[in-house]
């Protein structure tokens, strides 16, 4: 049982201890909002909200809001969403579509590119009418395979650069040909950094998600370590955690998973460390004829779920059919609070690639129990906000391991202000934890 460890950093985090009062001070926050918010590159949407110019979103970020357009020149541009007469926030709904942006308060209007297009009684601004700088603020905004990433600061990082490696690593996934299929936001009672940590370290699985043995292995990871604060670990999939006896029947999940790709789960009996292999052998033999198109993935990426973290606050959990987009947002004013969204992605067939006549194959991971294929009265799915109480009671829920996870770190967020606790100790089974926060010591001072 290993964890392999890949370090595209020029030296391996040291496993330390820090201070709880990044989880709690007002203090910390505040600098925090200085040092990462306004200078990281911070993925804002999907580029699937803004297909065609007016569509837009706002980005809800702390004390910020960011509004997205797809501009008349059919580029995706960000602006704070701020009236440039008297600060009032312009957009207040959601998502839409606009042929203009029109403030509620005096009517000055902005045109979608941002720039502005009527001012009411211009004649009565004696020193002369408002121009064009007093067009919406823009904000630096990059698009990556399907997202939409902006940037507050005057002089960002260059986008790949940022990215570094994880453009080439995690390109062939295609997350740009998901769909999305629900799209939640819980609000938690913690600090966001709790929540990157939880979803930082597989130290946890065996004690609080025991459904995990049943198709991961979380003791052979390979753990990936990155310039500018990302981090990734690829788990086995498709098999079960050595750690615990080795079933003589596959579990229910492994004989879901064989079932959805045509294999009978009866003929592994004694041989479920077997399944792993043969998941990713017919998924290779029928993934084309099925509408798949596996042929940018190893063989491993067929079966093993990966999760990449992108710094400050994005978790990436993925396989070839699907995407979990988990980000925590923080709080306006309180650090022991946070939003936190879970935007799940998922990779349909492509009809133009089926030679079968019903696509089966979806890694059992079919939408709403229906066929492979986008439906074909999809629509986007309205956003689902709620308190994590309405996890714990059971009227919501965000698959059984983020509930479990969403529903402790409230108790984690008050030990953190106990007086009876002082430092986080950290092991190596948490390097991912502590590359995080060496790049936040790097950047809050």
């Amino acid at each position: 049982m290993t964890i392999n460890i890949v370090n595209y950093t020029k030296q391996s985090p040291r496993i330390s201890n820090f201070s709880k009062e990044r989880f709690v001070s007002k203090d910390y926050m505040e600098q925090e909002w200085d040092s990462v918010w306004r200078r990281q590159w911070l993925l804002a949407g999907l580029q699937s909200d803004v297909k065609k110019p007016g569509d837009y979103f706002v980005f809800d970020l702390g004390r910020e809001q960011i509004l997205v357009t797809q501009t008349a020149e059919n580029d995706i541009q960000g602006f704070y969403n701020v009236c440039q007469h008297r600060g009032n926030t312009l957009i207040t709904e959601e998502r839409g579509h606009a042929i203009n942006f029109r403030c509620a308060y005096h009517a000055w209007t902005y045109d979608i590119n941002g720039d502005l297009s009527i001012v009411p009684y211009k004649e009565r601004f004696t020193e002369g009418a408002p121009g064009q700088d007093r067009s919406l603020k823009k904000v630096h905004t990059e698009c990556w395979n399907g997202f939409v990433f902006v940037c507050l600061a005057e002089e960002p990082m260059p986008f790949k650069a940022f990215l570094g490696p994880l453009d080439e690593i995690l390109s062939p996934y295609q997350f740009d040909k998901m769909t999305l299929v629900q799209d939640q936001t819980v609000n938690l009672d913690c600090n966001w950094k709790a929540v990157i940590d939880n979803f930082g370290e597989l130290y946890h699985v065996d004690f609080l998600h025991p459904q995990h043995k049943r198709m991961v292995d979380c003791c052979n990871d390979t753990v990936r370590l990155f310039e500018h604060g990302h981090t990734g670990v690829e788990v086995p999939g498709a098999t079960v955690n050595p750690r615990f006896p080795v079933p003589d029947m596959p579990t229910d999940i492994q004989a879901m998973q064989l079932r959805s790709i045509g294999l009978d789960p009866a003929d592994f009996k004694g041989r479920v460390m077997e399944v792993r292999e043969a998941v990713q052998k017919q998924k290779r033999i029928m993934g084309h004829t099925q509408g798949m198109d596996y042929s940018a993935l190893s063989d491993d990426q067929l079966s093993d779920v990966w999760q990449y973290n992108l710094f400050p606050n994005i978790v990436l959990s993925f396989t070839p059919e699907h995407c979990w987009i988990l980000r925590p947002r923080p709080h306006p004013t309180d650090p022991s609070q946070c939003e936190f969204d879970k935007i799940s992605l998922v990779r349909f067939a492509d009809p133009a690639l089926a030679t079968s006549g019903d696509a089966i194959m979806s890694a059992g991971r079919h939408y709403q129990d229906q066929s492979a294929f986008v439906p074909e009265n999809y629509a986007r799915p309205e956003r689902d906000v709620f308190h994590y109480e309405a996890i714990v009671s059971g009227a919501k829920s965000m698959t059984d391991t983020i509930d479990q996870d969403v529903e402790l770190l409230a108790g984690v967020q008050r030990g953190m202000a106990s007086s009876g606790f002082d430092t986080v100790f950290l092991n190596e089974d948490e390097m991912r934890v502590q590359h995080f926060h060496n790049t936040m010591n790097q950047l809050v001072r």
